[in-house]
């Protein structure tokens, strides 16, 4: 498969429910620090032996990277093993829009989210 094959899609939010049987998800969050820590795990449903479920494999934990640069290694991975699926979140964005917004920085809400939409 070509990375290029490979779809990057949002991740879902919680409660929704995944359906293909193989994909990667890349998550980067904010630590206490408020360094950014990224993990990428591969995540395939446990079906095809006839059980429920899911198994999650982590291919890098605390990975000190981007997460633009760790969504580009997910890809080439997928890629590598016929992985259609990579879906990313990246909460290090939406922490620094909401502290914008809460801190009273001016302008109005919908302001800030019609800039962050470009």
């Amino acid at each position: 498969m070509k990375a290029t094959e490979v779809h990057v899609l949002p991740a879902l939010d919680p409660g929704e429910s995944y359906v293909e049987p193989v994909f990667l998800l890349v998550e980067t969050t904010l630590a206490e620090d408020g360094e950014p820590v990224t993990t990428i795990d591969r995540i395939s449903s446990d079906a095809a032996d006839g059980r429920d479920g899911w198994t999650v494999k982590n291919l890098g934990q605390s990975v000190p990277m981007t997460h633009s640069a760790a969504c580009e290694w997910a890809v080439s991975f997928a890629a590598s093993r016929n992985i259609p699926i990579v879906y990313e979140r990246d909460e290090t964005t939406a922490t620094g829009y909401a502290a914008a917004l809460s801190g009273g920085a001016g302008g109005s809400a919908g302001a800030a989210a019609s800039s962050a939409a470009k």
